[in-house]
């Protein structure tokens, strides 16, 4: 399973001097390093010869989306760090923090909360989808709180995500993702259509109202056929404090047929019974 890089690629000497301002080091994934500066998260693509197709297919697809619950792209900059030109994508900086940090700390969803919680990510989600965009990497890491409030979900780091208009820069198979958050057709190293970006929200929920991965143990490692297996076996229960409306939602979201996941909007629609 896919671990974050911990420490920053170039020193934050380096990075204040290229922006013109104090930073902040927020964290590593596959591609790149973000930064906090002032009210701006940058994030810089660290890795060497970044297709410029797939960057201009992210910059399009992050400004099509306009959602409270998805972190606000305000634009695209290169900065020379390492002797090469290196793309930076400037978003608003969400300073609730991620939720893998509440959860790592053991902050769970409270109760009261868990419906606007869910209700939050599905209402980001249907704005990419809206957008034409599938996220791909849904996972606590990736989800912010805007102002600490649980009600107020913010999808960060879109990095992976693919305009589903357009012509896919993806060879398949093969696996684009973090591994824990992939749905099961991921997986098998099928395209993730907009049923993965549900599956994800849902297998994210279920971490933080439980604390645990509804799927896999911790530490331990598992081959495709192996994540697979446990897959079908079903995710573990939801405790009984949980609202009746959200566990029928969560179940669907985390069924291992594709098409029985719904879309955001079904989903949204049963929430506003409860």
């Amino acid at each position: 399973m896919t671990q974050p890089i911990a420490t920053p690629r170039f020193s934050a000497d380096e990075v204040a001097d290229r922006l013109g301002a104090p930073v902040t080091f927020l964290g590593s994934g596959a591609f790149g390093d973000t930064w906090q500066v002032g009210s701006e998260a940058v994030k810089i693509i660290c890795t060497d010869g970044y297709p410029r197709t797939r960057l201009e297919r992210e910059v399009e697809g992050l400004s099509r989306v306009n959602s409270p619950y998805v972190v606000n792209f305000r634009g695209l900059e290169e900065l020379r760090l390492g002797g090469e030109q290196r793309p930076a994508l400037r978003f608003e900086y969400i300073d609730g923090g991620d939720v893998e940090r509440r959860l790592n700390a053991g902050s769970l969803v409270p109760k009261e909360s868990i419906l606007g919680f869910l209700r939050g990510l599905l209402l980001g989600v249907q704005a990419l989808h809206k957008a034409a965009t599938i996220h791909r990497d849904i996972k606590p890491a990736n989800i912010a709180l805007r102002g600490g409030q649980w009600d107020q979900p913010v999808l960060l780091d879109l990095g992976l995500a693919k305009q589903m208009d357009a012509s896919t820069i993806t060879v398949y198979p093969g696996h684009i993702g973090t591994m824990p958050y992939m749905a099961p057709e991921q997986l098998e190293g099928r395209r993730a259509r907009k049923a993965a970006d549900l599956w994800a929200v849902g297998v994210s929920v279920r971490q933080m109202i439980t604390g645990r991965h509804p799927f896999y143990l911790p530490a331990e490692k598992y081959s495709i056929s192996d994540a697979y297996a446990k897959l079908e076996g079903g995710p573990e229960t939801l405790p009984a404090g949980c609202p009746n409306t959200v566990k029928e939602v969560l179940e669907r979201l985390t069924s291992v047929v594709e098409h029985e996941r719904g879309s955001s909007a079904s989903n949204l629609m049963r929430l506003k019974a409860e």
